[in-house]
């Protein structure tokens, strides 16, 4: 990925000229040479991967070589996804370079995040980096206030975004509105407490719900039983 200055370069005898944010993307037996300029050399981050799939034949597994959908040459034009690649791929090199434990395993977790961000990029039309960051932010926020009072208001000023604006980008990133999906991580954090032994009520509480019986009604709807015979079930299978 190329961060700064010019170059020129071949693909299979297609010449490109690459720019701050382009992404370049050889396959496996391109032919490929370059050629930058001494008053605005290239720079970019590069990485030499293999990307296989694994295949049982039967016998035995297999790794076969899987074409990945990208073009030899993109330009990255969204200013916040070039801005969180960049960060990836300087991640990548430092982990890559100077990490003494775990560098193969902490380098593909990071370059597995750098695929996915170019295949949701490259699959979905609406993909807008910006947005999906906001709503990392909300979801972060929420994670760590689930036990206060939040209402949308308090959500969009978390960010500084409008709650129509918020609720518009969360439900086009995650396919559901920002409260509905408040609600999905305290029950999920109400179950882990009712396996605990915490009473209904005191789970209603701590998990932010202001009545027990509205969250009795929600707890049914995701979870399919109530909060008590889903206390009472589980208690009993660990007897």
């Amino acid at each position: 990925m190329v961060y700064d200055g010019e170059a020129v370069l071949t693909c299979n005898n297609d010449e490109f000229k690459v720019t701050k944010g382009s992404l370049v993307y050889y396959r496996p037996g391109d032919s490929r040479k370059g050629y930058t300029f001494p008053d605005n050399l290239m720079k970019c981050y590069t990485i030499d991967f293999l990307y296989t799939l694994p295949y049982f034949n039967g016998d035995s597994w297999e790794l076969r070589n899987a074409e990945l959908p990208f073009s030899s040459i993109n330009k990255i034009e969204d200013k916040f996804l070039f801005s969180h690649l960049l960060d990836l791929f300087s991640k990548f090199t430092r982990t890559w370079l100077f990490e003494k434990h775990n560098r193969v395993i902490k380098g593909r977790s990071i370059f597995s995040e750098i695929l996915s961000l170019l295949l949701q990029r490259n699959f979905e039309n609406d993909f807008n980096y910006d947005s999906i960051r906001k709503v990392e932010k909300v979801i972060s926020y929420m994670t760590d206030h689930f036990t206060d009072k939040l209402t949308l208001n308090d959500l969009s000023l978390a960010i500084n975004i409008s709650p129509s604006y918020l609720e518009n980008i969360f439900k086009n990133v995650t396919g559901k509105s920002p409260i509905s999906y408040l609600i999905d991580i305290r029950i999920r954090k109400s179950k882990d407490l009712l396996k605990d032994g915490h009473t209904v009520s005191d789970v209603s509480y701590l998990v932010g719900f202001n009545d027990i019986f509205y969250f009795s009604k929600c707890f049914k709807k995701y979870v399919g039983v109530s909060p008590s015979q889903y206390k009472s079930i589980n208690i009993s299978s660990m007897e």
